[in-house]
């Protein structure tokens, strides 16, 4: 029997293959710059990508498309340890659905998805869960151009059992309800070459075990673009949030940062966006350190021709640590470098590579801490028809750490996966 509830999968029908890759290391992989993974290598990904491309099942103007992945993933590290490792076979069923019906009256359009992950160890079958996602937004246009989109995100799951530093997220294996809310209102365009929006979002995430870490964040921010030329804009952020922790365990904070960037399309084939600013965390409680910096963001795309694409993702962030002795933040620096070509009509092959560097400063009596950890992810995918593929992957990752902690020595793993999925 299944236990608990654990991550989903989206699939992106026409970039089917690095979108499997990067979104389940266990039943099937998307594309999603920026992503967690967990010690079972299955990432979070995004329902609305479900979206991307309409089903051809049709009930009057709402538009169904259901979804299904078969995967078989060899783990050889299923606990994420630096000794004593256990492989282990996971099978994941991924049954997944997205309602989509547009409002043509209204310039509007309803999404809403359904996705659910059924793992099973074949060796260690107490590690057996669930997890479920439930997704709808709704998106509307009126006159002179004033935009709103509503987005809330629900998430049942099971995250890792042992600590894990990938992709600068930092957490351990609990039962976690999150629900994410957002909304985005697009002004309309007073003056020329000007475009502006604000923002708000709301987190809220419970801890089955580890409730003194559940939390709730609010944040709010606005943005304004001016178009200097056709293929180059600049642009300004401010956002302001605050993190409340449901006990006094771990101090309440509200932070405040500004940045400054540019959008660009350097030639037709290359686009990206590029911002830096400075952040600054206040916590409430003065045994915590407060946090100040330059953080910075790189996103590039460049498309070599029709069929060859590579992206670029450069970030220097500050990040906010649960369950651990390290303090109360991290500084997080990485790069990804994607390479992805369309080798035939119906193949198409990606590979990855990921850097990064955790810099845990000095806390109590215990010395500044570093991990470095860098990995290489690389897919194969197959359309045997419009609605059914495969995807065969292969991920390594080799973790190392300055401390002297056996619990924190490095660690090296290996995950080979492959799926089969349907979509209508």
């Amino acid at each position: 029997m299944l236990k608990n509830f654990k991550h989903f999968l989206t699939l992106n029908e026409t970039i089917l293959c690095m979108k499997l890759f990067f979104s389940l290391s266990g039943i099937l992989f998307l594309w999603i710059p920026c992503c967690e993974v967990n010690a079972q290598y299955i990432i979070p990904p995004g329902l609305a990508d479900l979206t991307d491309t309409r089903g051809n099942i049709h009930w009057g103007p709402l538009t169904i498309r259901p979804l299904f992945t078969l995967s078989e993933s060899f783990d050889d590290n299923i606990f994420d340890t630096p000794t004593n490792e256990e492989s282990d076979l996971i099978t994941i069923y991924s049954p997944g659905l997205n309602l989509f019906l547009p409002i043509k009256g209204l310039k509007s359009e309803l999404n809403v998805s359904y996705l659910a992950n059924f793992l099973e160890y074949r060796e260690n079958p107490e590690q057996d869960h669930i997890d479920q996602y439930i997704e709808g937004s709704f998106k509307t246009i009126f006159p002179l151009g004033l935009g709103i989109t509503l987005n809330n995100r629900f998430e049942d799951t099971e995250i890792p059992q042992t600590f894990d530093y990938i992709f600068g997220e930092l957490i351990q294996r609990t039962r976690r309800k999150s629900n994410y809310f957002t909304t985005t209102v697009t002004l309309p365009d007073y003056f020329a070459n000007f475009d502006s929006e604000v923002y708000y979002s709301n987190s809220d995430n419970q801890y089955e075990e580890f409730k003194d870490s559940s939390y709730n964040e609010q944040e709010i921010g606005t943005r304004l673009t001016y178009k200097l030329f056709t293929k180059l804009s600049i642009l300004t952020e401010f956002n302001l949030g605050e993190t409340t922790y449901d006990t006094g365990v771990l101090s309440d904070s509200i932070f405040y940062e500004s940045l400054v960037g540019i959008q660009f399309k350097g030639t037709a084939k290359t686009t990206g966006t590029f911002k830096v600013g400075y952040r600054i965390r206040d916590y409430e409680d003065k045994e915590f350190d407060q946090f100040s910096g330059v953080i910075l963001s790189l996103e590039a795309e460049t498309r070599l021709n029709a069929l060859t694409s590579i992206l670029i993702l450069l970030r220097r962030s500050q990040e906010e640590v649960l369950f651990t002795q390290h303090g109360n933040f991290y500084e997080l620096n990485s790069i990804y470098l994607t390479f992805r070509r369309k080798l035939t009509k119906k193949l198409e092959g990606s590979i990855s590579n990921y850097y990064q560097v955790l810099d845990f400063p000095a806390f109590d009596s215990e010395p500044s801490t570093e991990f470095f950890t860098w990995g290489l992810n690389t897919s194969l995918s197959y359309m045997i028809q419009k609605w059914l593929f495969t995807e065969l992957s292969y991920w390594y990752e080799d973790r190392n750490s300055s401390s002297d902690n056996s619990e924190e020595l490095g660690r090296k793993k290996n995950v080979i996966t492959f799926t089969i999925g349907a979509t209508f």
